[in-house]
C-alpha cells in the first residue's frame, strides 16, 4: 500500500514537474536540473580520425522527475547512468529536437545531487566546428572552436551559456604533443609513448568557452602581464610573434584600469590556428585567433595593425565582457559583441592615436543591412546555432553604435561607473539586457531601457527630417521602392543650427513620430548628429543643405564624413537626386582633411552597382576627373610620414583606378606591382598588392593564374596567402574553373573555402559557370566547409546585382536549401538584397549615366 501511495504521489509530483517547466522553452533544456561541475576526460591522437572520453557531470535535482536532457551532436554514447550515493541508475537514451538527448530512468528520481556518467566516442572534425583538425605544413594539429552551439561535438554536457560552472579536463595524446586548456598543467604522467595531462579546475564557464589544443607547437612568453601568458604557433613559427608580445601587456593593463577589476583567470595564452573559420575566439585562459593575426612582421606598416591590435583587444575585453559577465541566453549574445567591439574601439583610440580609431564612424558599417526590409532585430529569439549568425555582424556593429550613443549622452566617467558596477554586481555570473540597463540607468537622465529597446528589440533606423517651420519628424528609413513596416524610436537628436547668423545647440530627444522645435524654425540650416555619434539618418530642404555647404568648415572631419554617407543614403532612399549628391560630393572633394577624401572616394566606390558595359567608359573617365589628380600627388610609394589616413587614401584611390578607371598608366604600375609581390611579397605593401592583383587577374593574360598560384603555394604565410587568393578575380572560363577546382587543394584550409568562392562570384558578370560548378561540387563543399559556411553560402556567395544571376541562384538554392541549418534564412536575405539591387539599378542608372555623360562634357 506504501509503494502504491507512493507511486501515485510520484505521478502526481512527475505531472506538476511537466506543467511547471512549460515555461521552459523547448529549444532550452528545462531548468529542474542544474549542473554544478563537469570532469572531461579525452583519449585523442591528432593522427588519428577516432577519439574517445569520457564525462561525469554533478547536477542536482530540484524537482522529481524520470529523465536527464543533455546535448551531443554525432557522438556514440557507450553508457550513460547517474550515480548517487555509490549507486548506478542506468538511462535509456532517447535523441529529441535541438540536439537534446534524454536518459530515460526506470524509475523516479527523487531531488538531490548525483553525478552523470557518459562514456562515449566520436571523429575529429575535418572542417572547423567542435573539435577539429588542422593540417600544416605535413603536420596534424586539433584544436576547438565551441561557440556558439559546437561543445556538444566534442562531449556530451549542459551546452548553455546560463549553465556556468567549474570544469577539469584530462586529455591523453601522444608524448610528442604539446596540450594546452583554459588552465594551467595540474600534472602531467608519461607512459608508453603517451602522456596523460590533468589541467587545474577552471573558474565557473559556459561550455562554450571551454577550449584545449593539441599539436608540435612551439611558443613564446608574453612578459609584463599580471599572470603568465605565452603565445603559442605551428611548429617554426613563434619568431613571427614579437610585434604581438610587445603589444599585449599595455592592452591588458588599459583593459584592467577600465574594469577596475584584475584580469579574471590564472593564464593568458594565444594561439595561432592555420584553420580558423572567425578571426579569434574568447575562450577564458587560452584565446585562439587566425594565424594571420598574430604571425606577422616585427613591426608591421600602420595599414597593417589596425586589424591584429584591434582584434586582440576584442578578444582580451571579452575576458570580462562575455567571460566574467555572460548572457543568460543567445538572444542577447550583442552584449557580449557590441561591448568587446566598443571597448575595443576605446582602447585602440587612447593607446593608438596614430591608427585614427577616433575617425571610425561605426554605424556606417550597420545601416546597409539594417535597412533591408528582412533584417532582424539585434535581440530576437534564438533557438539554433543558425539563429545565432542570422545577421550576426549586426550584434557588432550596431550594438557598437548604440553603445557610443549612449555613452554621449551619458558621459564618458558616469559610463564607466556604471560598466564598473555591473561587473562588481554580476561576475561569475549570467545577465540580459535588462541588468545593464538598469545600472546605466542609475547614471543617466533619461529612460535608458525604454530608448535601448526602441533601437535593439525592432530592426531598422529612423530617418528624422527637418522642415523649414520647426516640425521634426520621424519614419523608418528605407531604399527607395522598398516595402517596410513603419516603426518609431526614441531619438536622441545632439542639433547644431545656424539662425540669424549665429551658430547654436540644442538636445532634444523625439519619442513620437513628431514635434514642433520653434528654435529650428527659419533656421539657415541645421545638423543634428553631433560628433556623427546618433543611429538615423536625417534630411532637411534643399535650400538648407545649399546653407550648410557653405558653411561647410562648421563641422568637424567626423561631421563631414558623415554628411557625405548621409548624402548618398538619401540618394538611395529617392529622398535626393543625383545632382544633390554631387553637389555635396564635389564640396567635399575640395577638402584637405586625407580623412574626408577617403569618404569621397568611398562614396564613388558606392556607384560601381550601376556600371555595366553601358557606361563603363563614362564612369572610367568620372572617375580619372576625380581620382586623377590624387592619384599624382599621393604617388605609389609610401613614404616614412606618411600617416594611417593617407596610406588609406592611397590605396583606396588605387583601388577604384585600378578597377574602373582605365588609365594605361594606373593598369602598368598594377602589374608591376602585382609581379613584384608574387615573386617577393615584402616589396609590396599588401594595402595595395591585393588591388594590383586584381588588375593583372582582371585586365593581364591568362598566363597570370599560374604565377598566382605559384606564388600561393610556395608560400606558408596566412597574410601573404590571403591577399593572392583576394587578387584572383580571373574573367577567363579556364581560370575560373581553376580558381573554384582550387577549393579542394589540400593547400587551402577549409575555413577559407568559402572567401575563395567569394572571389570566384565575382569575377565574371554572368555566374552560369559559377553555378555550374557549384551544382557538380555541392557534395564536396559540404564535407569540407564548416556548417556555418554552408549555411551562410547564399548571402557570401549569391551576392548580385544581376537578374540573370538571381534566377541562377533560385535554380541552384531552391531544392537544397531546408537540408541545411540556415541556409533558407540566408537565401531569403540574399535574393531580397539581390532583388533590391536590380530594382535601384533600374531606376537609378538611366540618371546616373546621363550625369556622366553631362560631368564628363564640362571637362
Amino acid at each position: 500500500m506504501a509503494d502504491k501511495i507512493a507511486r501515485g504521489f510520484y505521478g502526481w509530483l512527475l505531472a506538476l514537474t511537466s506543467f511547471c517547466l512549460q515555461a521552459t522553452p523547448d529549444y532550452q533544456l528545462p531548468d529542474n536540473i542544474q549542473p554544478n561541475f563537469q570532469q572531461v576526460s579525452l583519449k585523442v591522437d591528432p593522427d588519428q580520425a577516432d577519439f574517445s572520453g569520457d564525462t561525469f557531470i554533478d547536477l542536482t535535482i530540484k524537482q522529481a522527475t524520470d529523465k536527464v536532457g543533455f546535448y551531443q551532436i554525432d557522438l556514440t554514447l557507450d553508457k550513460v547512468e547517474l550515480i548517487r550515493d555509490g549507486k548506478i541508475i542506468p538511462l535509456t537514451v532517447s535523441g529529441g529536437d535541438y540536439d537534446i538527448f534524454w536518459g530515460q530512468s526506470a524509475a523516479v528520481l527523487e531531488p538531490g545531487d548525483y553525478q552523470l556518467h557518459i562514456q562515449y566516442k566520436g571523429k575529429v572534425n575535418t572542417s572547423s566546428d567542435g573539435m577539429y583538425l588542422a593540417r600544416f605544413e605535413e603536420r596534424n594539429y586539433l584544436f576547438t572552436q565551441f561557440e556558439d552551439m559546437e561543445a556538444r561535438r566534442a562531449f556530451p554536457s549542459f551546452d548553455q551559456p546560463n549553465y556556468k560552472i567549474p570544469f577539469q579536463l584530462k586529455i591523453q595524446a601522444p608524448e610528442k604533443h604539446v596540450v594546452l586548456s583554459n588552465t594551467p598543467v595540474l600534472s602531467r604522467e608519461v607512459k608508453d609513448g603517451w602522456q596523460t595531462v590533468e589541467f587545474k579546475r577552471t573558474k565557473p564557464l559556459p561550455t562554450y568557452l571551454v577550449a584545449y589544443a593539441i599539436g608540435e607547437l612551439d611558443s613564446a612568453e608574453i612578459s609584463g602581464l599580471s599572470v603568465p601568458g605565452r603565445i603559442y604557433t605551428p611548429k617554426g613559427k613563434a619568431e613571427q610573434t614579437r610585434f604581438i608580445i610587445k603589444h599585449t601587456p599595455q592592452i591588458l593593463k588599459s583593459l584592467e584600469d577600465y574594469f577596475g577589476i584584475p584580469y579574471p583567470y590564472e593564464k593568458l595564452d594565444f594561439i595561432a590556428v592555420p584553420n580558423f573559420t572567425h578571426g579569434a575566439m574568447e575562450n577564458a585562459g587560452l584565446i585562439t585567433f587566425r594565424s594571420s593575426l598574430l604571425l606577422l612582421e616585427d613591426e608591421p606598416g600602420l595599414a597593417e595593425r589596425s586589424g591584429p591590435l584591434d582584434t586582440v583587444t576584442h578578444e582580451l575585453a571579452h575576458q570580462w565582457y562575455g567571460n566574467l559577465v555572460t548572457m543568460s541566453w543567445w538572444d542577447d549574445l550583442w552584449l557580449n559583441e557590441a561591448f568587446a567591439s566598443w571597448m575595443a574601439s576605446k582602447v585602440m583610440m587612447k593607446l593608438y592615436p596614430e591608427l585614427n580609431f577616433h575617425t571610425r564612424i561605426v554605424q556606417e558599417g550597420a545601416f546597409e543591412a539594417d535597412a533591408s526590409p528582412t533584417t532582424k532585430p539585434v535581440k530576437k529569439i534564438v533557438r539554433s546555432s543558425a539563429d545565432v549568425m542570422d545577421g550576426l555582424g549586426l550584434n557588432y556593429s550596431k550594438g557598437e553604435s548604440i553603445l557610443n550613443m549612449i555613452e554621449s549622452l551619458t558621459g564618458e566617467a558616469p559610463f564607466q561607473k556604471a560598466v564598473q558596477a555591473y561587473m562588481q554586481k554580476h561576475k561569475w555570473g549570467n545577465t540580459t539586457a535588462d541588468d545593464l540597463w538598469a545600472v546605466l540607468g542609475d547614471v543617466a537622465d533619461f529612460d535608458v531601457p525604454a530608448m535601448m529597446r526602441t533601437y535593439l528589440e525592432q530592426p531598422g533606423y529612423p530617418l528624422v527630417s527637418f522642415a523649414a517651420d520647426g516640425t521634426v519628424s520621424q519614419s523608418r528609413y528605407h531604399l527607395a521602392g522598398a516595402d517596410v513596416a513603419e516603426q518609431s524610436w526614441i531619438v536622441p537628436l545632439s542639433v547644431s543650427f545656424k539662425k540669424n547668423g549665429k551658430l547654436q545647440r540644442r538636445m532634444l530627444y523625439l519619442d513620437k513620430p513628431s514635434s514642433n522645435v520653434v528654435e529650428l524654425a527659419e533656421a539657415d540650416w541645421v545638423y543634428p548628429n553631433d560628433n556623427a555619434m546618433g543611429y538615423f539618418r536625417w534630411q532637411m530642404s534643399a535650400q538648407q543643405m545649399r546653407a550648410l555647404l557653405k558653411d561647410i568648415d562648421a563641422l568637424n572631419g567626423r561631421e563631414k564624413k558623415e554628411l557625405l554617407y548621409n548624402s548618398g543614403a538619401l540618394l538611395q532612399a529617392g529622398k535626393a537626386d543625383f545632382e544633390q549628391h554631387l553637389s555635396v560630393l564635389n564640396t567635399l572633394a575640395a577638402d584637405k582633411e586625407p580623412m574626408v577624401a577617403r569618404a569621397v572616394v568611398a562614396s564613388l566606390n558606392d556607384f560601381t552597382y550601376l556600371v555595366d558595359k553601358t557606361n563603363e567608359d563614362d564612369f572610367a573617365s568620372f572617375l580619372q576627373t576625380k581620382l586623377l589628380p590624387w592619384y599624382q600627388q599621393l604617388g605609389m610609394s609610401q613614404r616614412p610620414d606618411d600617416s594611417e589616413d593617407v596610406i588609406k587614401l592611397r590605396q583606396a584611390v588605387f583601388s577604384l583606378l585600378s578597377l574602373y578607371g582605365h588609365v594605361p598608366e594606373v593598369d602598368s604600375k598594377a602589374q608591376a606591382l602585382a609581379a613584384s609581390y608574387l615573386h617577393e611579397p615584402v616589396s609590396v605593401p599588401r594595402n595595395l598588392a591585393s588591388y594590383a592583383l586584381r588588375n593583372a587577374a582582371k585586365y593581364g593574360n591568362a598566363e597570370w593564374y599560374e604565377k598566382f598560384n605559384q606564388a600561393y603555394l610556395k608560400h606558408t604565410d596566412a597574410n601573404i596567402r590571403g591577399t593572392i587568393m583576394a587578387g584572383m578575380y580571373f574573367p577567363q572560363d579556364s581560370n575560373l574553373t581553376k580558381v573554384l577546382n582550387f577549393s579542394f587543394d589540400e593547400q587551402m584550409s577549409p575555413a577559407n573555402v568559402i572567401y575563395n568562392l567569394v572571389v570566384a562570384s565575382r569575377a565574371q558578370e554572368q555566374q552560369d559557370l559559377l553555378y555550374q560548378w557549384l551544382d557538380t561540387h555541392f557534395e564536396q563543399l559540404v564535407e569540407r566547409m564548416p556548417s556555418y559556411h554552408i549555411g551562410r553560402m547564399p548571402e557570401f556567395v549569391s551576392s548580385s546585382c544581376n537578374a540573370h544571376n538571381i534566377q541562377l541562384a533560385k535554380a541552384f538554392y531552391t531544392p537544397r536549401m531546408d537540408k541545411f541549418d540556415g541556409m533558407a534564412r540566408s537565401f531569403e536575405v540574399a535574393m531580397n538584397d539581390a532583388s533590391q539591387c536590380v530594382a535601384m539599378k533600374q531606376r537609378f542608372q538611366s540618371s546616373f549615366t546621363q550625369l556622366l555623360k553631362q560631368v564628363n562634357q564640362k571637362r
